[in-house]
């Protein structure tokens, strides 16, 4: 521009500022000329100095650039929200473990569960005692960590053995305190819980009674990407009670322009994405497709209409043609075949814990959910759609995925122990028990992710009624969960 046009510029500013009521200085001038557009620059320069500056009227070049940096704040927020995702993968594959089934096996795997559990009540700043240790020094009480061998009423009190690396010690829990007596009722085979004792003659009595939980997770500022992550279980494909017409009515939202749909980038089967073969006795009754190839080319086609920007995560079950053995591996190569030939999918083992932009999220399929079950009294099928959360909450709270060994569900006694929460995960998800819930407990977020499954014939007999066509949304950004429904 030449310094004629120049000056023909700074006039017609300076003329229009003034017929607003504004004397600009033309080094004010100038500078609205160096940037883009400096017209509709000055319009909002002197809709701010009206707003945020009254009673200017001579406008010096601080002013202008006082409020050049104001918009360029304003721009920054305006910046819009990125809709990409990262995500990495932070827990082994499990394929390549092995034991030899020896007695020793299983007594180191017990030790390392209490010792890398009683270091989790002393990081919570708890002293803690072997029973020996307690009765050998006198104390009058203090806090002693075992695993539970055994809980029985008798008259009028509890008896609780727990188990250490110096003996198995019982302790007396009075009733009448009854917040006390549902802690120890609570209690299952095999959990490593504190107990606060005190020594009476030579008796251990209780207390109060704690488990290994959680310490409160900070609540997070909205800071990650404007991206969902889509979790899905249960799907059962081969089943007769398959409810494809619901899945379709899924995979159609997915490809849709709804919101929702369209900030989804990953997509978790968390297990059971096929009903397999000979899981339970009766069951080809049940099948629809009655191999594993089938059921397997059925799935492919299904998980081939989810759009390519999506990346689908696929962690197997109880009823995946994999080892049944805590902790498992991927689905084999060859059924991967039959399933990439549609679309690319991540395989990973169960559990899997996976970091996306930072948030952690453990993916646990959910077979021991059973054990807890069945173990104790506390919960039941047939009360499992008001009580799922509490249920997972109570697994959180053990801090184990396993809180008791030899139910139904096989484990392996690997060293380093895999099914202990070490890392405390932002969203914990599981599946298997087919009710759909969402809960928060010390702010981590909890979820199972319900069914695509109509009620079978045995769930029909334990009373349970399944949440049949659901899918858990979880925000990175807001960090909020929906529960969305289908049909």
């Amino acid at each position: 521009m030449t310094s004629s046009r120049i000056g023909e510029e700074v006039r017609r500013l300076a003329s229009k500022a003034l017929s607003k009521g504004y004397q600009l200085a033309e080094s004010s001038i100038k500078i609205l000329l160096r940037r883009e557009n400096p017209d509709e620059l000055l319009e909002k320069l002197l809709a701010w100095l009206k707003n945020s500056r009254p009673g200017v009227v001579l406008v010096e070049s601080s002013v202008v650039e006082e409020f050049l940096k104001s918009l360029d704040e304003v721009e920054v927020k305006e910046e819009p929200v990125p809709r990409t995702a990262t995500f990495k993968v932070k827990s082994m594959s499990y394929s390549d473990v092995w034991i030899e089934g020896s007695t020793e096996e299983f007594r180191l795997y017990f030790n390392v569960r209490y010792q890398r559990l009683r270091e989790v009540f002393e990081k919570r700043g708890i002293s803690v005692y072997s029973p020996s240790e307690l009765i050998n020094q006198r104390l009058k009480e203090a806090y002693v960590v075992g695993v539970v061998s055994e809980v029985r009423a008798i008259r009028n009190n509890y008896q609780l053995l727990i188990e250490d690396p110096k003996g198995i010690w019982r302790i007396i829990v009075p009733k009448g305190n009854r917040a006390l007596e549902e802690r120890v009722e609570s209690l299952l085979p095999d959990m490593v819980v504190a107990v606060r004792v005190r020594l009476r003659a030579s008796l251990l009595v209780a207390q109060d009674i704690l488990l290994p939980d959680i310490p409160p997770i900070l609540h997070r500022k909205p800071s990650g990407p404007d991206v969902n992550i889509c979790i899905v279980s249960d799907i059962h494909v081969g089943s007769s009670r398959f409810n494809e017409e619901l899945f379709n009515d899924f995979l159609d939202w997915l490809s849709s322009d709804e919101e929702d749909a369209s900030k989804t980038a990953f997509v978790v089967i968390n297990g059971d994405l096929i009903d397999g073969v000979y899981i339970y006795p009766g069951q080809e009754s049940e099948l629809s497709l009655p191999s594993l190839n089938k059921q397997f080319e059925k799935a492919a086609e299904l998980l081939g209409k989810i759009p390519e920007r999506v990346t689908v995560i696929y962690v197997p079950g109880n009823h995946e043609p994999v080892r049944k053995a805590l902790p498992q591996p991927p689905i084999q190569p060859r059924y991967r075949e039959i399933l990439d030939s549609k679309r690319e999918i991540v395989y990973l083992g169960n559990p899997a814990l996976l970091s996306f932009d930072d948030v952690d999220f453990l993916i646990f399929h959910g077979q021991t959910l059973d054990d807890v079950i069945q173990a104790g009294s506390r919960f039941s099928y047939s009360t499992i759609h008001t009580d799922a959360a509490s249920l997972l909450e109570f697994m959180i709270k053990s801090r184990h995925l396993a809180p008791t060994y030899g139910g139904v569900t096989p484990l392996l006694p690997l060293k380093d122990d895999p099914l202990m929460i070490s890392e405390v995960p932002d969203v914990f998800a599981t599946g298997h028990i087919h009710i759909a819930t969402h809960s928060v407990y010390r702010g981590m977020q909890l979820i199972n992710t319900g069914t695509w499954q109509e009620q079978t014939r045995f769930q029909a007999s334990l009373g349970l009624e399944p949440t049949v066509g659901t899918a858990a949304l979880i925000n990175l950004r807001s960090m909020r969960i929906d529960i969305k429904h289908f049909g």
